[in-house]
């Protein structure tokens, strides 16, 4: 059992993306462009709350490879934050619902384009300018994506083994198996009383 939900282990971990965002961009780096500086933040702001989730769903390290790899690329070739912001966001569906909490259903897939979309749409109309408006904006984006786990419900945390099956499926091979002892207990039975009265008739 996890000590911290992951709607808890989101919002807070958004507060201290917050704070590192509004951090790097007051840094007087003036050999590094404003675009670039930001992109490289919320690159590791990803990358960090990829590790935390699969943490928090007791996946190895090593699975988050590919997308944190394609996202890096991304990095070093995106001219603009725009550029970069939209396939970051799709690299974390990927992450979130593809490896850390993976799972069939229309359910998870709307509660992704939900919290993503409206993640990415509010954080650029509500934030306020400057540097203290874009931590609010880091804020507010995970605050949103918090809210995924609360429309797809209770994540339990994977141990990395096959899954196991369907729990209805199971309590039907119980009651069949059930039925079935119960059927051989019968037919023993009826089997003993039938030797008995034969043994008896002679």
């Amino acid at each position: 059992m996890n000590p911290i939900s992951p709607i808890t282990a989101t919002a807070i971990f958004g507060g201290a993306a917050a704070l590192l965002s509004a951090g790097a961009i007051s840094l007087p780096l003036h050999f590094v462009a404003w675009p670039a500086r930001l992109n490289a933040t919320l690159f590791l702001c990803v990358a960090a709350y990829a590790i935390l989730l699969a943490r928090l769903s007791a996946r190895p390290i090593r699975s988050l490879s590919a997308p944190l790899l394609l996202l890096s690329a991304v990095l070093f070739s995106a001219a603009s934050v725009t550029g970069f912001i939209v396939p970051a966001a799709a690299g974390l569906t990927w992450i979130r619902s593809g490896i850390c909490f993976p799972g069939p259903g229309v359910r998870r897939a709307a509660a992704e384009i939900l919290t993503m979309s409206a993640g990415l749409v509010l954080t650029f109309l509500l934030r306020p300018p400057g540097i203290a408006g874009l931590a609010l904006g880091v804020w507010l984006f995970f605050l949103i994506q918090a809210l995924y786990f609360a429309f797809v419900g209770p994540v339990q945390a994977l141990s990395g083994e096959l899954p196991d099956r369907d729990p209805r499926q199971s309590l039907h091979s119980r009651s069949q198996a059930l039925l079935r002892e119960q059927k051989l207990e019968r037919a023993f039975s009826e089997l003993q009383l039938s030797s008995q009265r034969h043994s008896d008739t002679y």
